[in-house]
Order: C-alpha cells, then sequence, then structure tokens
C-alpha cells in the first residue's frame, strides 16, 4: 500500500519566505518589504490562509471523500458473489436438487439458483438433419474433443437436431440441458431474462409423444432459454407436461432468421446448474394474497402456496401479511406447512384480516442456525443507534432490514421495510433509512437527518433477507468443486469453468477513484467514436468491424459533398464464418434497442451492412529475367492488400477507402525484381462505384475493397 503523503509539511514562515523571494522577479518595483507595508500585511493574510487550507487538506476523512463521492454522483460497489456453472455425474436415479441447495468447496458455500432434476447418465444419441442428409453422432459428447454444426454448415430454415435417451424423460420436473459452443464468445454475455437481444436465427424447442402411431410433436414448456437460440454457451431450461405417454426425444429446430455466425457445439450435457457462492441465512418471497370480490362476499377460502427454495424445506417458516402502513406477523395456528420431495405446501387459514391483492403474503424462510440473530436489537427512540451485522462479509443488496412499532389499534407489531442508502444528506426526519457502515454496522439516523427506531420494551429490529459470502474468494478455478452426498448418493461435481464475478466491497477511497476516471469517460454517443464503443458493448453481440459515419445516408451518391442532416449510418460487419458477412435483420434490431436511450432527439440511426467492392487489376509489368513466371507474387501481394477482413497482418480494408493508382503501382513496386509498370487498368463491381479520369476508383463510405481475379502479364527486360 502506498504511503500517505503529508499535506501540511509548509509552516507560516516558510510561505512567507517564499512569496518574498519571488517579489524582486514579478514585482521588481516593490522594494519596500517591511512589515508597515500594505502589501506585506496582504501577504501575512494569504500565506495565514493557505497554511489552514493545508491544514484542514491534510487532515480529510473518509467522511469528506463520501461527500465528495456523493457530489460526483458515485457509490461504492458492494461485495458481488461469484457465479460459476456446475454439472453432475455418478446420477444413479432421478433426483431432486432444490433451488438453495448448497455446494461446498472446503470453507467455501455455492448454492443452486435454481432448482434441477438430475437424470441417471445412460446414453445420448444425436442425430442431425439438413441439406436433405441424415448424420447420427456416436462418440462421447460431454468430453468437449467431438465439434459439430447442429444444424449444418449453413444453418438453414428447417435444419435440426434430434436428442434421443435410452429411458424417458421426468415429467413435471425442472430439467437442465447445457449446450457449449465452440470458437470466439461475444464480449459480454448476455444476462439471464436480457429483453434487448434479438436473435439472427431463431430455435424453437419441441417434444415427442410417442405413441401407437409413432408420436407427434409438440412445443417443449421452456422456463427460459439462456443460450439465446444457441447464440452463447448456456442451458436449455424446461419442464415436460404430465402425459400417459412416454418421452424419450426432444428436437431443435432453425425456424426464422439466419445465423450471423453459424454455431458449432462443442459439449451437451444434461444435469447443469448455475451456482451463486455464499450462504443465505434467511429469504423473503412474496405471493398473491385472496381476491377482492372475496373479500366482499365474506367467505375466504385457505390460501395455498408453493415454497421450493431450500431454507423452506429445511427450515423454519414465518408468515407475514401487507396492510396499508406495513406488515404485520400472521400467528403460527393460522399455517400449516406439509413438506412434500421437491417443496413444501404452505396453507394459510384467514382470520379478521385478509390481505388483498398482488405481493400481499411474504413468507420469510430462517435457517435454524439464524433464529437467535434475526432479531439485532430494541431501539431507544434517539439518535445515534449503531448495531453490529450478527454475520459478517455480507451481501448488502440481498439485505432487508424490517423495524416494528407497536401498533395501539391494531394492538400488534407493525414492521416496516427500511431503506439503505449511502449516507444520510438526502434524507428527511421521517426517513426510514439506515447506513451499512465501512466495519458492517448498521447506522440509524446522523441526530439531524433519518429516522431513529422507536423505544421498544422487545426487540424491534430484524432482518427478513440475509446472505453472506466471500466475494473475490469465490472465483475459484475450474474443476474445483468436487463431490456432494444427496439422498445417500455421492455425486461427482465439477464446475467446467472458472468461476467468475466475485468481488469484495470497495472502499470509499476507491470509489472515489473509480468515478473520476468514469467521468473521464461518460457512457454516451456523442461522437462517431462513442457511438462505435456503445455498440461493441451490447451483450452477445459477437462483431468483427464496425464504423460510424455522420451526415450519412444509404441512398446518398454523393458522401462527402452531399450529406443529409441528422442522419447517422452505423455500418457493421458481424464476426462470421460466411463469405462477405453483413448483418442479420435480428442484429440490426438489437443494436437499434441498444442505442435507443442513447440517440439524440433530432438524429435517426442506420443500422446498415458493408458494401463489398471487387476490385480486378490488368498490369503489364517489365521485370529482369530472372524473375519470370513469378506474377503470382504480385497476385499476392494485392490479395494481401485488398482484403475486408481483419488479420493478424492486417487491419483490413479502410471503411470507404479510394482505390488509387498510385497505392497499386507501390505495392506492385513492393514485389522484387520489378523494372517498371507498362500498363495497368484498375476495375471495380459495386453499388456506388465510381471511377475518376485518372483510373482511381471512389467506393462509398461503407464500401471494403476485395480482390478479384487479377490478370497479371510479365515482360522480360533485355
Amino acid at each position: 500500500m502506498l504511503p500517505v503523503p503529508n499535506l501540511d509539511n509548509r509552516t507560516f514562515e516558510q510561505i512567507m519566505r517564499e512569496a518574498k523571494e519571488l517579489i524582486p522577479r514579478l514585482a521588481p518595483e516593490w522594494t519596500d518589504e517591511n512589515v508597515h507595508d500594505p502589501g506585506m500585511t496582504l501577504l501575512e493574510l494569504l500565506a495565514w490562509h493557505i497554511e489552514m487550507q493545508q491544514y484542514r487538506i491534510n487532515r480529510m476523512s473518509v467522511e469528506y471523500d463520501r461527500k465528495f463521492l456523493s457530489l460526483l454522483g458515485g457509490w461504492p460497489m458492494d461485495r458481488q458473489p461469484a457465479t460459476t456453472s456446475v454439472s453432475f455425474t455418478h446420477v444413479h436415479d432421478v433426483t431432486y436438487i432444490p433451488f438453495g441447495t448448497a455446494i461446498k468447496v472446503g470453507q467455501l458455500q455455492f448454492e443452486t439458483v435454481r432448482s434441477i432434476t438430475l437424470i441417471p447418465e445412460r446414453t445420448t444419441s444425436i442425430t442431425l438433419k439438413h441439406d436433405g442428409t441424415s448424420k447420427a453422432l456416436t462418440q462421447n459428447l460431454r468430453s468437449g474433443k467431438v465439434v459439430f454444426y447442429p444444424f449444418g454448415d449453413k444453418g438453414e430454415i428447417g435444419s435440426h437436431m434430434l436428442i434421443t435417451l435410452e429411458e424417458p424423460l421426468p415429467q413435471v420436473m425442472p430439467l437442465s440441458l447445457f449446450i457449449e459452443l465452440d470458437g470466439q464468445p461475444a464480449a459480454h454475455r448476455i444476462p439471464a431474462r436480457y429483453k434487448q437481444f434479438y436473435p439472427s436465427a431463431t430455435v424453437e424447442w419441441s417434444y415427442l409423444a410417442e405413441d401407437e402411431e409413432g408420436g407427434s410433436w409438440k412445443p417443449l414448456r421452456m422456463e427460459r432459454d439462456e443460450s439465446y437460440s444457441f447464440h452463447q454457451s448456456g442451458p436449455i431450461l424446461f419442464e415436460l407436461p404430465l402425459s400417459t405417454q412416454s418421452i424419450s426425444t426432444i428436437k431443435a429446430e432453425v425456424v426464422a432468421g439466419r445465423f450471423d455466425d453459424i454455431p458449432r457445439v462443442r459439449r451437451i450435457m444434461w444435469n447443469e446448474v448455475f451456482t451463486s457462492q455464499g450462504k443465505t441465512w434467511c429469504i423473503e418471497e412474496r405471493f398473491e394474497g385472496w381476491g377482492e370480490e372475496t373479500r366482499k362476499l365474506g367467505q375466504s377460502e385457505p390460501v395455498h402456496l408453493y415454497l421450493y427454495h431450500a431454507l423452506y424445506l429445511s427450515g423454519h417458516i414465518q408468515v407475514q401479511y401487507k396492510v396499508e402502513d406495513g406488515w404485520i406477523d400472521v400467528a403460527p395456528q393460522y399455517i400449516h406447512a406439509e413438506h412434500e420431495d421437491t417443496h413444501v405446501v404452505l396453507t394459510i387459514q384467514p382470520f379478521e384480516i385478509i390481505p388483498i391483492g398482488k405481493d400481499s403474503i411474504r413468507v420469510v424462510g430462517l435457517d435454524p442456525d439464524f433464529v437467535a440473530d434475526q432479531y439485532i436489537g430494541s431501539g431507544t427512540g434517539i439518535a445515534f443507534q449503531i448495531y453490529p451485522l450478527p454475520i459478517s462479509s455480507i451481501y448488502c443488496n440481498q439485505l432487508i432490514v424490517q423495524v416494528g412499532e407497536w401498533d395501539p389499534e391494531m394492538k400488534r407489531m407493525l414492521w416496516r421495510d427500511w431503506e439503505r442508502v449511502l449516507d444520510f444528506d438526502q434524507s428527511t426526519m421521517s426517513s426510514p433509512h439506515y447506513v451499512i457502515t465501512e466495519d458492517e454496522q448498521l447506522s440509524f439516523s446522523d441526530g439531524t437527518y433519518g429516522m431513529s427506531p422507536s423505544s421498544s420494551p422487545v426487540p424491534n429490529i430484524r432482518f427478513i433477507s440475509y446472505r453472506t459470502g466471500e466475494g473475490i474468494q469465490g472465483n475459484v478455478k475450474e474443476d474445483t468443486l468436487k463431490s456432494m452426498s444427496v439422498h445417500n448418493q455421492q455425486l461427482q461435481v465439477t464446475n467446467l469453468f472458472p468461476a467468475y464475478g466475485g468481488k469484495d466491497p470497495e472502499t470509499v477511497a476507491d470509489a472515489l477513484a473509480r468515478t473520476k476516471l468514469e467521468a473521464l469517460d461518460p457512457k454516451c454517443a456523442i461522437t462517431e467514436k462513442d457511438i462505435e464503443a456503445r455498440v461493441l458493448e451490447i451483450p452477445g453481440v459477437k462483431i468483427a468491424r464496425i464504423k460510424a459515419i455522420s451526415g450519412y445516408h444509404p441512398t446518398l451518391t454523393n458522401y462527402p459533398q452531399e450529406r443529409a442532416m441528422g442522419q447517422l449510418s452505423i455500418v457493421v460487419v458481424p464476426r462470421s464464418s460466411r463469405l462477405f458477412p453483413s448483418p442479420s435483420d435480428g442484429l440490426k434490431q438489437t443494436i437499434a434497442a441498444h442505442m435507443e436511450p442513447y440517440r439524440l432527439l433530432t438524429n435517426k440511426y442506420h443500422i446498415i451492412g458493408p458494401e463489398y467492392i471487387k476490385v480486378t487489376i490488368r498490369a503489364v509489368i517489365v521485370v529482369e529475367a530472372q524473375y519470370e513466371g513469378k506474377e503470382k507474387e504480385v497476385v499476392t501481394a494485392l490479395n494481401r492488400w485488398l482484403i475486408p477482413e481483419q488479420t493478424s497482418q492486417s487491419d483490413g480494408w479502410a471503411f470507404g477507402k479510394s482505390i488509387n493508382k498510385s497505392d497499386v503501382y507501390d505495392y506492385i513496386h513492393s514485389v522484387a525484381g520489378i523494372v517498371y509498370i507498362q500498363d495497368l487498368w484498375i476495375m471495380a463491381e459495386g453499388n456506388q462505384v465510381t471511377q475518376e479520369e485518372g483510373g482511381d476508383i471512389r467506393i462509398p463510405p461503407n464500401g471494403l475493397a476485395y480482390s478479384g481475379e487479377h490478370e497479371i502479364e510479365f515482360i522480360i527486360q533485355h
């Protein structure tokens, strides 16, 4: 750690001496430096002021930094959990793993982020059908050594992949099929439930409902497709409906669009689930209450809620009802929990208070070891109340604090959710706010702003959501998770990829430094470079090249002499195995949706592809006798120059760059043995191509040149 500099390193006498030494150079006519001189009096006043400023700056506390950070609109980043994908093997029986199940790596604990049904490892066969052909794969698809095109090397509509298991799949249970794609991933992964990504091609999943006549294909009930139609590695999360027919075959079929980058699959695995590092001590979920009509009729049936988190299966359950001003606890005699194999059925009997509408019932699950720590104290009714958190390393964004106050009319404790803030500057005296200090304590009210928990003879400050973790330490390497025991089965657990995303909480100083840097690089779209940077930040897009052109509309034929005011074209070259790639409708729609919040009110964006210009060069060249028959060397030099894509050896042809005769002469002369060029012709094919009198070729601003069939003739110099 760098040493903290001493800023208060000059005394009043030193400052005055330095000022007097500057007088002869800055004001040579000032000769009277005695104490009676008014100028000296002003210097002494300024020296005293500087000394006081130094003293105060040298004693800047974290609170001052916090205020400066708030002025800049910043906030220290909280501790973040690491996440990784795990796969289960050595499964012998169908096994249900509930949401929130713990998997440990030494002292580190990970928890599953959804429920999953593990199926036994039996042979999975894959059949690929495309272009009128059928191909069966028999290799080990878990090994990652077999790479194949699930929809052929063209990815055309109607191409499909069949996945067949030896035994029928379980029904009405959550299943997961992980698809790992081969090749360079996108710079930013598409997050789950992201609404602004539009796939270039759409893949639909269905299952074969077998019967005596062979069966029929029916749509698969998808919970979520985190591969986004084979655009990134991710699980296919689904559930088969209850049926009298056995189901052992599912199908993925291309039904619309055109892939920008044709997918290649490296690995297909069952029994995969994402996990998040940390331990959940307390969790809450909200459910819909009774309907308004039920209350009017005065006849309320019990409410049945289905709880799937592991804490509900193994921990304590509490229920709260929402009332006008907060929440009230429901007495245990009105609650009955029936534990099933996969979930808890919670039955709540009605009483004099009936919650109405959406999110009006809250169910809290408590770890048995956390019951004694749920309540942290009794309020005093005065400011500066501070309570240490019972368990350190908190994930602040998963913390919910409730403060209770006795309601004399209801004759019960009324609980309210309090809000976390960075400080109390924006609070009022009646704001239910709290602060989490850097040493992980809850602080209520600074004496001027923020409410104080009311005085209570019983504990009235509690948690209803609480999760802890290790932050950056959770970023374990791949193949770190090993095994776990579930229902007397010893399962092998493997994380195929390193855990990522784990972060320790930022200090105020680190947050201030980060916020300053962000202020220098604002997330805006004003200049062409800004727009290009924003497009490259879009999750899931794979872009090889991009160019923003202001004032250009695709219909213009005389740019830049003619410009379209308020128009801006974004030229996109997708990363693709296709020849001469151009953006699909899905990619254009994704870019347009992402850029809309950045668009200036009077601007209009056009998402377009490049215009590929075929350039053919004919040349008659005089060469030295020993270079006879080496015309291919000239063709190779021209092919290396006229290349639209970026490679390790070339940046690719610049968008809109003209093909000048002088450049062609230079590239041909770079080949050994050239004496002179006797004749040279340049021909170009493509839209909006013009040839000037001197032979130079002008191409549109979104144009990219590529080589045609060059014709090179050598004449031997005698």
